[in-house]
């Protein structure tokens, strides 16, 4: 086991490094107006703010609250710009200690990984578990409100395992704790970077527990989501019984009631795909959702308020989508209801 890393707070407040941290923060938002002013004096800024910090008198401004509902709905935190720059300053340092510890078969907010890495991971687990066993079974579970159920003294607790740097524990700490639309010591925040990583630090102790102290073989996990594969379903009854107890006394965290066992001949949905051992599939709603957005934006384009650029994105993102798996039957009906007809001169 790696040993926890110290000494961390001078490279955390570094010039270069809160350069650096303002730079990735701005990356495809430049021109929106909060970062526009900050950046007009981005100096003089980050002096104020390295002072701040090295000081012990920063604290997080409001987080900003919005609603998304694709692919589903959430409501999402968002850190302004300033605290952005915090966040990013802290995650280029401590996170390569944490990458170390992580496990391969977890995929979710990590560089490299993602959700077509986890798709073609449990599309190799589902062949060498047929070649292997014939017949198969999958225990498919993912957590109930993940994010808002993390308690943060437990979270603190690991990270102190990786991080022994008190003034960046102080940091965490602050961060974890100090943000407005959290409260009762539990939850962070959907929309900060420090919370992808801490979330996956705080599950790969799930992990470790499956891996080294159950023993099993094939396990993929993308954030909250996993998926354990075993020729026998007794076994993953029981190793669900397992994991549902380790999640509640050690994590304070329970599973969704849609957490089930069945053959992996009904397709396993996982990272946005429906998996068999002999192909992928894309998921039925999305495909839908697709078709949706295409008649939206044809009439959009017809009346003018969309432009060509937008409508090529859009299908250049659905197309990416596809690559990853067969279905271009339903692709092609999904496409269908994409007419472009310009609008006229008068218009």
């Amino acid at each position: 086991m790696p040993k926890t890393a110290n000494n961390l707070w001078d490279r955390v407040i570094a010039w270069d490094n809160l350069v650096l941290a303002a730079h990735e923060a701005a990356r495809n938002k430049r021109f929106y107006k909060a970062i526009l002013v900050f950046n007009s004096r981005l100096e003089e800024n980050l002096l104020r703010l390295r002072s701040l910090l090295a000081s012990g008198q920063w604290h997080p401004g409001p987080y900003r609250a919005f609603e998304v509902y694709e692919p589903k709905h959430r409501m999402i935190h968002a850190p302004c710009y300033e605290d952005r720059v915090v966040h990013h300053a802290l995650v280029q340092i401590i996170l390569p200690y944490f990458e170390r510890r992580f496990m391969d078969m977890s995929f979710a907010c990590r560089k490299g990984k993602g959700t077509h890495a986890a798709s073609l991971c449990l599309s190799r687990h589902l062949r060498a578990a047929e070649a292997q066993w014939g017949t198969v079974c999958a225990l498919k579970a993912d957590i109930s409100r993940y994010f808002p159920s993390i308690d943060h003294e437990i979270l603190l607790g690991i990270v102190s395992r990786v991080i022994a740097d008190k003034k960046v524990l102080a940091l965490i700490r602050t961060l974890v704790t100090g943000c407005d639309c959290i409260q009762d010591g539990r939850g962070l925040p959907l929309g900060a970077l420090t919370s992808q990583l801490f979330a996956n630090a705080y599950l790969d102790v799930l992990d470790h527990y499956i891996k080294d102290d159950l023993g099993v073989r094939h396990y993929v996990r993308y954030m909250d989501d996993f998926v354990i594969l075993h020729r026998d379903k007794a076994e993953l009854w029981r190793l669900l019984a397992q994991i549902r107890d380790f999640l509640a006394c050690e994590l304070h965290l329970t599973l969704n009631s849609k957490t089930s066992v069945f053959p992996v001949s009904h397709g396993v949905d996982f990272a946005g795909y429906r998996h068999w051992a002999s192909h992928t599939l894309p998921r039925k709603r999305n495909v839908r959702r697709a078709a949706r957005r295409f008649r939206v934006l044809s009439r959009q384009y017809a009346q003018g308020r969309v432009d060509l650029p937008t409508v090529r994105s859009s299908m250049a993102s659905f197309v990416g989508y596809m690559q990853h798996c067969k279905g271009w039957k339903s692709a092609g009906s999904a496409l269908e209801g994409l007419v472009l007809v310009r609008p006229s001169e008068e218009e």
